[in-house]
């Protein structure tokens, strides 16, 4: 292929397949100087600024940031060629070799005129020791990550923030689906790593399936690593869940009326062509998530979630301590986020401390996370699942669920509610339940005066 076709199939490759692993590796190693073509270059700049600050790659986007050069026909145009995602990263290593052999040819120029025309000796072995450094960091390759100017980061994050004044505030973000955590914590960063703490019982698999219908109801995927239950365990408890059904229900036969089977089968039609992958194995070690994670992105660019369920069942690798070796996982877990931009949601086992406690003070906290001193350092988002029902069946709060935001990176914690009906998650009118909530702890906190004062006497 010629030059300028192979920097067609660059920018052609980077607008069919998007925000992609493999489009990130491409910007983080391929410098905008490598396109000859004035006009690839102007697009390449855009996609890359658009990536870096919003996450993705848009055709009109770019066509507007870049006004009357942007050519949004011609555009359209180059991202309607798929072919050239499948070998984007081997085309872009073809581009930059040119660009090496131009920059070479320019060098040689350069510096043959220099040294010929040198002052002096001394000079002239100036040149060259300047030629020869700057030739040695052209023959590297185009391996090493290029650094990327804070302007460039602010022109992307201006960009965001006018589409965020016009209504667009979706832009970067992506939606749990829980319409009041979403309000709460605006969504989830590209390369958030969350971990969703809770005792058994609590519902933390069952608010990770809320997360995976939400993320993929508007054509995102998901890759959920179902280390505990089967896969046909989890398929039954997404369609329980979107049929809003218990699971009892369908595992009987006979108990379901026509009500049931309506909303069973309309369960089944919303849920069949979704983007959803389970991987059903037990004991993966954390390289093996993260490979097969890579590979299903590269496959599936429009990735908006990975979740591993749950935390402690991954193999541990080889360490001197146990806290060492969840720090490695930890640490591999938000690599991996950062890596494919995608957010990763791991849940975890809380430690039996928790149930030790008195039964007014067992809503869990960071300290309850097992090894929690990694945890709490890469997470950027910690929720816990609380659920008073599980401790005291007769509470008045036994209705609800409680999502408290225990860490959050990029602004207030504080505690949402959700109905928890059928075993599942549903929206609740937050002031009400908040209410509710508080009345029940108050009461506690009573009834533990009240005893005390017993005591005494």
């Amino acid at each position: 292929m010629h030059e300028k076709e192979l920097e067609h199939a660059v920018i052609s490759g980077l607008l069919a397949g998007g925000a992609s692993q493999d489009a990130y590796e491409v910007l983080a190693t391929l410098p905008e100087e490598a396109f000859s073509s004035r006009y690839f270059r102007n697009v390449y700049k855009e996609i890359k600024k658009q990536a870096l600050a919003s996450s993705l790659i848009d055709p009109f986007f770019i066509a507007d940031a870049l006004g009357e050069k942007g050519d949004l026909a011609n555009l359209l145009e180059l991202s309607k060629t798929p072919i050239w995602t499948a070998n984007l990263k081997g085309y872009a290593s073809k581009v930059y070799s040119y660009y090496r052999v131009r920059e070479v040819i320019q060098l040689i120029s350069k510096y043959q005129n220099d040294i010929t025309t040198a002052n002096n000796h001394e000079q002239a072995e100036e040149f060259i020791h300047q030629f020869a450094t700057q030739i040695g960091q052209l023959t590297i390759g185009s391996q090493n990550l290029l650094p990327v100017h804070l302007n460039t980061l602010l022109e992307g994050y201006v960009d965001v923030l006018e589409r965020r004044n016009k209504g667009e505030d979706a832009v970067g973000m992506i939606k749990s689906g829980i319409e009041a955590l979403d309000d709460k914590i605006g969504g989830f960063n590209p390369t958030d790593l969350v971990f969703i703490g809770g005792r058994p019982g609590m519902g933390k698999t069952e608010l990770a399936l809320t997360m995976t219908e939400g993320m993929t109801r508007d054509g995102g995927g998901a890759l959920f690593f179902s280390m505990e239950m089967s896969n046909q365990q989890i398929t039954e408890r997404l369609v329980a869940g979107s049929a809003q059904l218990p699971i009892s229900t369908l595992r009987h036969s006979g108990r379901l009326d026509d009500e049931g089977w309506g909303r069973l089968s309309s369960a089944l039609g919303h849920l069949m062509d979704r983007d959803i992958h389970i991987i059903d194995a037990s004991n993966l070690t954390i390289e093996q998530i993260c490979a097969i994670s890579e590979n299903h992105k590269r496959k599936y660019p429009n990735l908006k979630g990975i979740f591993v369920d749950y935390l402690g069942l991954i193999k541990k690798p080889k360490a001197e301590r146990n806290d060492l070796a969840i720090a490695k996982i930890s640490a591999s877990l938000k690599g991996l986020a950062k890596r494919l931009h995608t957010p990763t949601i791991a849940l975890s086992q809380l430690s039996r401390d928790v149930d030790k406690r008195p039964i007014n003070q067992r809503r869990p906290v960071s300290a309850d996370l097992r090894d929690s001193g990694s945890l709490e350092q890469d997470a950027d988002l910690i929720l816990f699942t609380y659920r008073e029902a599980v401790y005291n069946p007769n509470s008045p709060a036994k209705n609800y669920a409680e999502i408290i935001i225990d860490k959050f990176r990029h602004g207030e914690t504080g505690t949402i509610y959700q109905e928890f009906k059928n075993g599942h998650y549903l929206p609740a009118d937050q002031i009400t339940a908040s209410e509710v909530s508080k009345m029940q702890q108050q009461s506690q906190q009573s009834d533990k005066r009240r005893r005390y004062a017993e005591k005494a006497f």
